[in-house]
């Protein structure tokens, strides 16, 4: 497996999650709770509960981490993974210059901090590591 198709892998899974989570955004509350934001425009009575939390921050915590700021997060990564194979094809198919190569360099080494935080996952090579 290639660093890549790693990170491309990692994204699918981080996006089927998300999807299955979607709908309203999360919204901490101060009891440690943390809702779907019915706020707009839904019926407010009955916020779908989503978790518990120890503490405000944890609340706070998994409230900003929701499902639809994964996917732009999986959006985003699949921009960068989507230059670095652009920029891998005009390499390989002779446009060879300092500044093609020193791009091509720049973003192999954020594809490696992208890979980074699956530094546990058993497929990740170690070689990987920035």
């Amino acid at each position: 497996m290639d660093l890549v198709e790693f990170l491309r892998d990692r994204l699918a899974r981080d996006e089927r999650i998300a999807q299955a989570c979607a709908g309203a955004p999360w919204k901490a509350a101060s009891s440690g709770t943390v809702n779907t934001d019915t706020s707009e425009g839904e019926d407010e009575r009955e916020p779908a509960f989503v978790a518990t939390a120890e503490n405000g921050a944890y609340a706070e915590h998994i409230a900003r981490h929701d499902p639809s700021r994964t996917l732009r997060e999986v959006a985003a990564a699949r921009q960068i993974i989507d230059d670095y194979e652009k920029e891998t094809w005009i390499l390989a198919q002779g446009g060879r210059t300092p500044e093609v190569e020193a791009a091509h360099a720049a973003r192999e080494s954020v594809l490696r901090l992208l890979a980074l935080p699956h530094a546990a996952h058993p497929a990740y090579q170690e070689e990987w590591r920035p």
